[in-house]
């Protein structure tokens, strides 16, 4: 098997644990105000108050325009498990689908980086760690699709050249 579809599967495996991560303190937080996460290490080091906060649900943007605003951390659930869905990209169209997603997840990871340093002045531990992962994410899968593209292309060099007049 391919070591770059290896470590892209390792890195949704991971990205996809610390979703599952990320809802459950979320949720438990919500019900429990006294809850405290390993990933609190100081008041200004506090996944819940980050969780917690407008913008731990639907990106702190789909309140806006839907009722519908799940956790963060729910949509990286799904989106962790779309990506491992479509690997290995065995067509080219999958490969760069898988290639758009996780670049998108790279500007939503700059978006959360922007909104947690600035606006919410706080560090999250775990919300960094997934914008790692995404971008790794995002390294494999190019990876892969250069990969893919180089191998259509050697096939296509394959195929004989009917139009050409010179033969």
């Amino acid at each position: 098997m391919n070591k770059a579809l290896l470590r892209f599967r390792g890195w949704c495996l991971v990205g996809l644990l610390l979703s599952v991560y990320a809802t459950y303190v979320e949720l438990r937080a919500e019900k429990d105000a006294d809850y405290v996460a390993m990933c609190d290490l100081s008041p200004k080091v506090s996944c819940t108050a980050v969780f917690t906060s407008n913008y731990g649900k639907g990106f702190g943007l789909t309140q806006y325009f839907t009722s519908w605003n799940p956790p963060n951390g729910a949509l990286g659930i799904g989106f962790y498990m779309l990506l491992l869905l479509l690997t290995p990209p065995r067509h080219r169209l999958l490969a760069w689908l898988q290639l758009l997603l996780c670049f998108v997840s790279n500007l939503l990871s700059v978006y959360l980086a922007y909104l947690l340093y600035f606006v919410l002045e706080d560090l999250c531990v775990v919300c960094v760690s997934i914008y790692v992962v995404n971008f790794f994410c995002l390294w494999e899968s190019w990876q892969m699709y250069k990969q893919n593209w180089q191998n259509d292309t050697k096939a296509f060099s394959k195929v004989p050249n009917v139009f050409d007049k010179n033969k």
